[in-house]
């Protein structure tokens, strides 16, 4: 069988137990890309450009050992526990010409879990937030949730290429 090493390093063994808080093993066999549009920000010079709408594509799942090619997850996939806790803080920081600055975005519910959906959809609206302000239309693959070095309550979403 063909092994995707790529997600296999940046998600970490199947077998890994879930946290009490913060992401499960469920979302980390969950992926999507975001759907960026983008105008040329000639400000910046040639070559540069603005992201003016961020929208999710499909969210694909992985069997458990990622040993197969991702496929579209079900509904019952989708309404699995993707994120543990009642709020989840979302954290992106950058260097802008004025400092650091950073984008905060927090998500309660009173179930004790988010589904991957509901992930998902966080996700997408942070980006929608987020991604005006950095103009980084090069990394658009979910890879995962971590916790952010600054804040240990929220989470950094970590994007590929």
């Amino acid at each position: 069988p063909k092994r995707m090493a790529h997600w296999w390093v940046s998600r970490g063994p199947p077998e890994a137990p879930a946290p009490p808080y913060g992401p499960t093993l469920a979302l980390q066999r969950s992926i999507f890309a975001l759907d960026l549009e983008m105008t040329p920000d000639y400000s910046r010079g040639s070559g540069h450009y603005q992201v003016t709408s961020v929208y999710g594509g499909p969210i694909m799942c992985f069997d458990r050992d990622h040993t197969e090619d991702p496929r579209d997850c079900t509904s019952n996939e989708l309404s699995q526990p993707g994120f543990i806790g009642d709020t989840m803080k979302l954290v992106a920081m950058y260097t802008a010409s004025s400092g650091i600055e950073d984008t905060r975005c927090t998500s309660n519910n009173t179930k004790g879990y988010f589904t991957i959906a509901e992930v998902f959809d966080a996700i997408v609206e942070f980006e929608r937030i987020d991604r005006p302000k950095t103009a980084d239309c090069n990394h658009f693959f979910f890879e995962g949730l971590g916790r952010s070095i600054n804040d240990k309550e929220a989470f950094v979403i970590y994007w590929g290429s």
